[in-house]
């Protein structure tokens, strides 16, 4: 069985939620039809004509990118033009084209995640630089047949509902009675057609990510031993965790210049290093942000980071930085999203497998050579 564009599209969106972009951001499936069926993916960071071509050589149907083919909206596919020429390419090749930029850039596991993680930094202990939001919360109510509750608690705890901190399997439950009268055509778990059945139930309560919700729905339907299952969603005005641009952490060790320089050679392979000391000898405030990190050079600075890691600084970024006494290193914009980018072959492998598609999954080998 061959996994659809739609399906593979909700894949990417509860890992990085359309509604986390930034304004006038476009994310999503950027070309091509949701109801067609792939035999394969190809995840790349630019759908440019080097990815376009090695997606159509290597039989690939569609390609996951993290930055869009569309920044601005056409009038024409005028060839002549750089966004029209790889617009027709793509459509002359059937590729379909899914993009997650700066969602996945805000995602809570997204590119700056996953750049923590290949530099050696405690990624799960990172904190927000520029905070945009917060993840929003749902509450889940579920009634359940008795003796079936802790199969269901287990199912939607692994899928992402009842995490509480770092607490899992956060659920209340209150005993009662539920009443149902099968219809014709139904084939009851409990009781029989045209008889009104009295059941002793539980009330399971408990709540998830908006970002979950289909992935946990999904769960406790399989793991509900009802034909139709009977559940609520509420939405919550609790502030979940918060959601933004760059990571900092505080390590244990202190760490040298040279050492973040050493883990950023041997973990990103970049193609230029450069790099501006402001004169200690160690540091131990990190932060990290995937692309072009210079909008957060006065930020990180009033925060008390003492060095951060990204790409794309300019130069009055680096006299900005030279005033506050903020050590930057620029390891360059496509080094240091390369990590998110190879993760989404992890991820969209680990997902397809799980609901037992056969549908294949590459990454571009003319990638960075970290990430080949």
């Amino acid at each position: 069985m061959l996994a659809k564009v739609k399906t593979i599209s909700a894949y990417m969106e509860e890992l990085a939620p359309l509604s986390l972009a930034l304004p006038g951001d476009p994310v999503g499936l950027q070309l091509g039809h949701p109801e067609a069926e792939v035999k394969k993916i190809m995840v790349a960071l630019d759908p440019d004509h080097e990815a376009l071509t090695e997606a159509g050589a290597s039989g690939a149907e569609m390609l996951v990118t993290h930055h869009p083919l569309f920044y601005n909206m056409l009038s024409s596919l005028d060839e002549s033009y750089p966004a029209g020429r790889l617009a027709a390419e793509a459509l002359r090749k059937g590729l379909h084209i899914y993009s997650a930029h700066t969602n996945y850039d805000i995602a809570p596991r997204g590119v700056n995640f996953r750049l923590a993680k290949a530099l050696g930094l405690p990624a799960e202990q990172g904190r927000i630089i520029n905070v945009t939001g917060t993840e929003q919360y749902l509450k889940l109510v579920v009634f359940i047949p008795a003796g079936h509750e802790d199969g269901i608690r287990h199912a939607i705890s692994q899928a992402g509902a009842g995490w509480i901190g770092a607490y899992s399997h956060c659920t209340f439950q209150t005993p009662g009675t539920g009443t149902f009268m099968p219809g014709e055509g139904t084939d009851p778990f409990i009781g029989s057609q045209g008889k009104l059945e009295k059941v002793e139930e539980l009330r399971m309560e408990t709540v998830l990510p908006e970002a979950r919700k289909s992935e946990v729905i999904q769960a406790l339907i399989k793991a509900h031993p009802y034909e139709e299952v009977a559940y609520d969603l509420y939405p919550l005005a609790l502030e979940g965790e918060s959601i933004g641009l760059g990571l900092q952490f505080d390590l244990e060790e202190p760490c040298s210049l040279e050492n973040l320089l050493s883990r950023c050679r041997s973990a990103l392979k970049p193609a230029a290093l450069r790099c501006w000391d402001a004169g200690k000898s160690y540091y131990s405030r990190v932060a990290v942000c995937g692309g072009s990190g210079g909008s957060l050079v006065e930020q990180a600075a009033r925060q008390g980071i003492e060095v951060l890691v990204s790409g794309d600084f300019r130069y009055h970024d680096l006299k900005l930085a030279q005033a506050y006494g903020l050590a930057l290193v620029d390891a360059g914009h496509d080094a240091t999203e390369w990590p998110g980018v190879a993760y989404l072959r992890e991820y969209l492998v680990e997902r397809l497998e799980a609901d037992h598609y056969e549908t294949g999954v590459s990454i571009q080998a003319s990638a960075s050579p970290a990430w080949k």
